[in-house]
């Protein structure tokens, strides 16, 4: 398994109907008088996917906020402003300056391919052109943004009138995209090499989340997926740094929230559910996964 699908892992999981027989892997975490629910995301679905597990639709009702990794309702007009000098190239300079001929050409036929011309491309920095053809290619699939589990809950808070709270603001999350600098240009080649099978890329992603599989989330991880510089900073920034950053404002949340980040975020070391524990939260499955958790409730 090659490093990019590792990173569409965490950046644009797509998804397919739940099976009958096994949960997505869902938790109350608990800490004297606080408690919240935590639930790994995946960014797309389909209709099928709803509704959730009970256990995940009652504890949504009891909850008393959202938390996501970004609250998207919450961006400024000078903060869609500032994106433009992390995701775009500077001084007139386009991406053909940035690329070897041939990538680049690689590049403009993947975006005639999804409906992204010379002019939309050109001014893009390298892994933000990576972005942009992937999610062009998501839009052109059965696989609906609208319908992924972190936009799911959005969309209920909006209509319910619960508060949302972000970890992180969209430029502090751009910034950490933005931070895979000189090796930029390698994720964009290895983003072309993957975009012809994002559907089929995601499969085994798709089957480790629905039966709640954190063996096989962690292993996809650790699997083949590319030069050790992009594996060290998806590790490392993506996933570890920002998992720390998040732990810091835990104390900070309004109790009884639902918590929705990507899955990703929940498993190792360095995931959510092993820092927390560490921290002397008690970390309770409320569904049935086909794995029992390496993390188990606190006895």
């Amino acid at each position: 398994m090659k490093f990019q699908r590792s990173l569409f892992a965490f950046l644009f999981c797509l998804l397919l109907p739940l099976s009958a027989f096994a949960d997505p892997a869902f938790y109350r975490v608990s800490k004297g008088n606080q408690q919240h629910w935590l639930l790994g995301s995946i960014h797309a679905g389909k209709p099928a996917l709803y509704p959730l597990p009970e256990p995940v639709e009652r504890a949504w009702l009891q909850s008393r906020a959202l938390v996501m990794e970004v609250d998207m309702n919450r961006i400024t007009p000078e903060q869609w402003q500032e994106m433009g000098s992390l995701t775009r190239l500077v001084d007139g300079k386009t991406l053909n300056q940035y690329l070897p001929a041939e990538l680049y050409q690689r590049t403009l036929m993947a975006g005639t391919r999804y409906g992204l011309d010379e002019t939309t491309l050109a001014p893009l920095r390298p892994w933000f052109a990576a972005i942009t053809l992937t999610q062009a290619a998501m839009a052109r699939s059965d696989f609906k943004s609208e319908l992924g589990i972190d936009q799911h809950f959005a969309t209920l808070a909006a209509k319910e009138g619960k508060p949302v709270v972000g970890f992180e603001t969209l430029l502090e999350q751009l910034g950490y995209l933005a931070s895979v600098g000189d090796n930029q240009t390698l994720m964009l080649a290895s983003t072309l090499d993957e975009l012809p099978m994002l559907d089929t890329g995601f499969a085994a992603v798709l089957k480790a989340w629905q039966h709640g599989d954190e063996a096989t989330l962690v292993n996809l991880l650790k699997e083949e997926m590319a030069p050790r510089p992009l594996q060290s900073w998806m590790e490392q920034t993506l996933l570890a740094e920002r998992n720390h950053n998040w732990l810091k404002k835990w104390s900070t949340l309004p109790n009884e929230s639902f918590i929705v980040v990507g899955a990703l975020h929940l498993y190792g070391e360095q995931g959510l559910l092993a820092l927390l524990e560490q921290q002397g939260w008690r970390i309770t499955p409320l569904t049935t996964p086909t794995q029992p958790p390496a993390i188990r409730a606190n006895k």
